[in-house]
């Protein structure tokens, strides 16, 4: 083998340890992402690897990748934390750690899966903390910080999903730059003392089969698609109008509908967000449906499946059979704010909403999607508000749909109310000024015996003087 083929041949396997960041200790690991970024290789530098090599004093620059027939990943051990090679089902791609007083990791990566999930443990004094993950400079979640035993099982993590709008710009295949930040839980901001931070990037394994079912629906023959965003032609009861998707860079789309009478529900799909969380959000969308004022929306993109997020209801502008003339913008959420990024996504999904079943001026649609699977409303229970509570038995052995909450309640303070499912609880509150109504929520329940305690409703904060408290139940198509 000549000089330049065992330089070809160094390189070659400096690049397959990059991806395998527990193959190698970690200065080595530093040292070949060095030489793959100069790209240059003296005679001396290759002697010296050759030398250390044989003499013992690195490993082997072999890949350590385990057997076909035991490919479970090993765990990655540095500074004195570790980053488990399994965590249930999830297996370990990519580790990183820290030394202490370093609140910041920033790697490279190159994903080959679309389903991945970004776990952290990290310790800093004082205060509550958390880590904050953003791949290419887009913000893709948070994790827990609390560093101990358990760390890396309770679930405080940031999964990323296979339709995540985060691959159209990052695709498997690619190398992206991965930034794990500790940041105060309160002020959303860096700046934790003594820190140490260990990262964990994982492919996500099959879920337990516990909740309800979840499945990802493919894009029907009437579907509209465009660079990798769908609006696909029914949702639930919804049936598409229009939509347009720009090409990356362009903050406004237009298009027309002819209008049937029925409620619009608009799906917007913006990207000017991503490398913010929901606590700064620099960017919304303007959106103007017939004549009239714009409405103002979240400029999100949750999923490339854009019909599924968000989403804002408004009555048709114009009679059955006149036409719609759409536009929507992407705008700074405040007065000279920054101009949109330079790629920048936009889209708009306008449906016709479905039947509806009204309820003390509640609206409550006759089929909804929940999970990616169909569901029909089968049964609607009501109480008069100053009762604080409503109760109704549960479906048994098969997955069903809860909605639950209330119309206006005359409540001129904070309201707050509980749904209760056998011995689970969760919390909703609405503030001041919503007419004290705490609106409509949706909770999915997956298949099991029915709940000899049933589903209740009630109100916990609040003193109702009208309206009705709402329960109902879908069931699956």
């Amino acid at each position: 083998m000549n000089l330049q083929d065992l330089r070809d041949e160094l390189a070659t396997r400096a690049a397959t340890a990059d991806d395998h960041p527990a193959d190698l200790l970690p200065g080595v690991r530093t040292k070949i992402r060095g030489t793959r970024r100069r790209r240059t290789y003296t005679a001396l530098g290759v002697v010296a690897v050759i030398a250390a090599i044989g003499a013992g004093l690195v490993p082997s620059l072999r890949s350590t990748r385990p057997d076909p027939a035991d490919d479970t990943p090993r765990d990655y051990t540095r500074n004195g934390l570790t980053v488990p090679g399994t965590v249930g089902s999830d297996k370990l791609l990519k580790a990183w750690i820290g030394d202490r007083g370093q609140d910041e990791l920033s790697f490279a990566w190159t994903p080959q899966t679309t389903s991945v999930t970004l776990r952290a443990d990290c310790s800093a004094d004082g205060g509550m903390f958390g880590v904050r993950f953003t791949i290419n400079g887009w913000y893709v979640g948070d994790a827990g910080c609390d560093s101990g035993p358990d760390t890396w099982t309770m679930g405080s993590s940031a999964e990323i999903r296979a339709d995540d709008a985060l691959w159209l710009t990052s695709p498997v295949g690619k190398p992206v730059q991965v930034t794990a930040q500790v940041i105060d839980v309160q002020t959303r901001k860096p700046g934790a003392k003594n820190a140490q931070l260990a990262v964990g990037i994982y492919a996500t394994g099959p879920k337990s089969t516990d909740g309800p079912p979840t499945r990802a629906v493919p894009a029907d023959p009437n579907a509209y698609s465009k660079d990798g965003v769908v609006y696909r032609s029914t949702i639930g009861g919804d049936t598409l109008a229009g939509a347009k998707v720009a090409d990356p860079g362009r903050t406004e789309v237009r298009f027309s509908f002819t209008a049937t009478g029925n409620r619009l529900v608009l799906h917007d799909f913006c990207t000017a967000n991503a490398g913010y969380d929901s606590t700064d959000r620099p960017y919304s969308v303007s959106i103007r449906v017939g004549p009239g004022a714009p409405y103002s929306s979240t400029c999100d993109a949750s999923s490339t499946d854009a019909g599924t997020g968000s989403s804002m209801t408004i009555a048709s502008p114009v009679p059955a059979g006149e036409r719609v003339d759409v536009v929507a913008q992407i705008v700074p959420s405040h007065r000279n704010g920054p101009a949109a990024p330079p790629d920048a996504r936009l889209g708009l999904g306008v449906y016709f909403e479905g039947n509806q079943h009204v309820v003390d001026g509640v609206f409550l649609p006759e089929r909804i999607e929940s999970g990616g699977y169909d569901y029909k409303l089968a049964d609607v229970r009501t109480a008069p508000g100053p009762s604080k509570t409503l109760s109704m038995v549960t479906p048994a052995n098969t997955p069903y749909v809860i909605a639950y909450g209330s119309s206006p309640l005359g409540v001129s303070e904070h309201v707050e109310g509980t749904l209760r499912v056998g011995k689970s609880e969760s919390g909703i509150g609405v503030a001041a000024g919503s007419g004290g109504s705490l609106g409509i929520a949706r909770d999915p329940r997956p298949a099991g015996p029915a709940e000899t305690a049933g589903v209740t409703v009630a109100v916990t904060g609040g003193v109702p003087t009208k309206g009705k408290l709402i329960l109902a139940i879908y069931l699956p198509v």
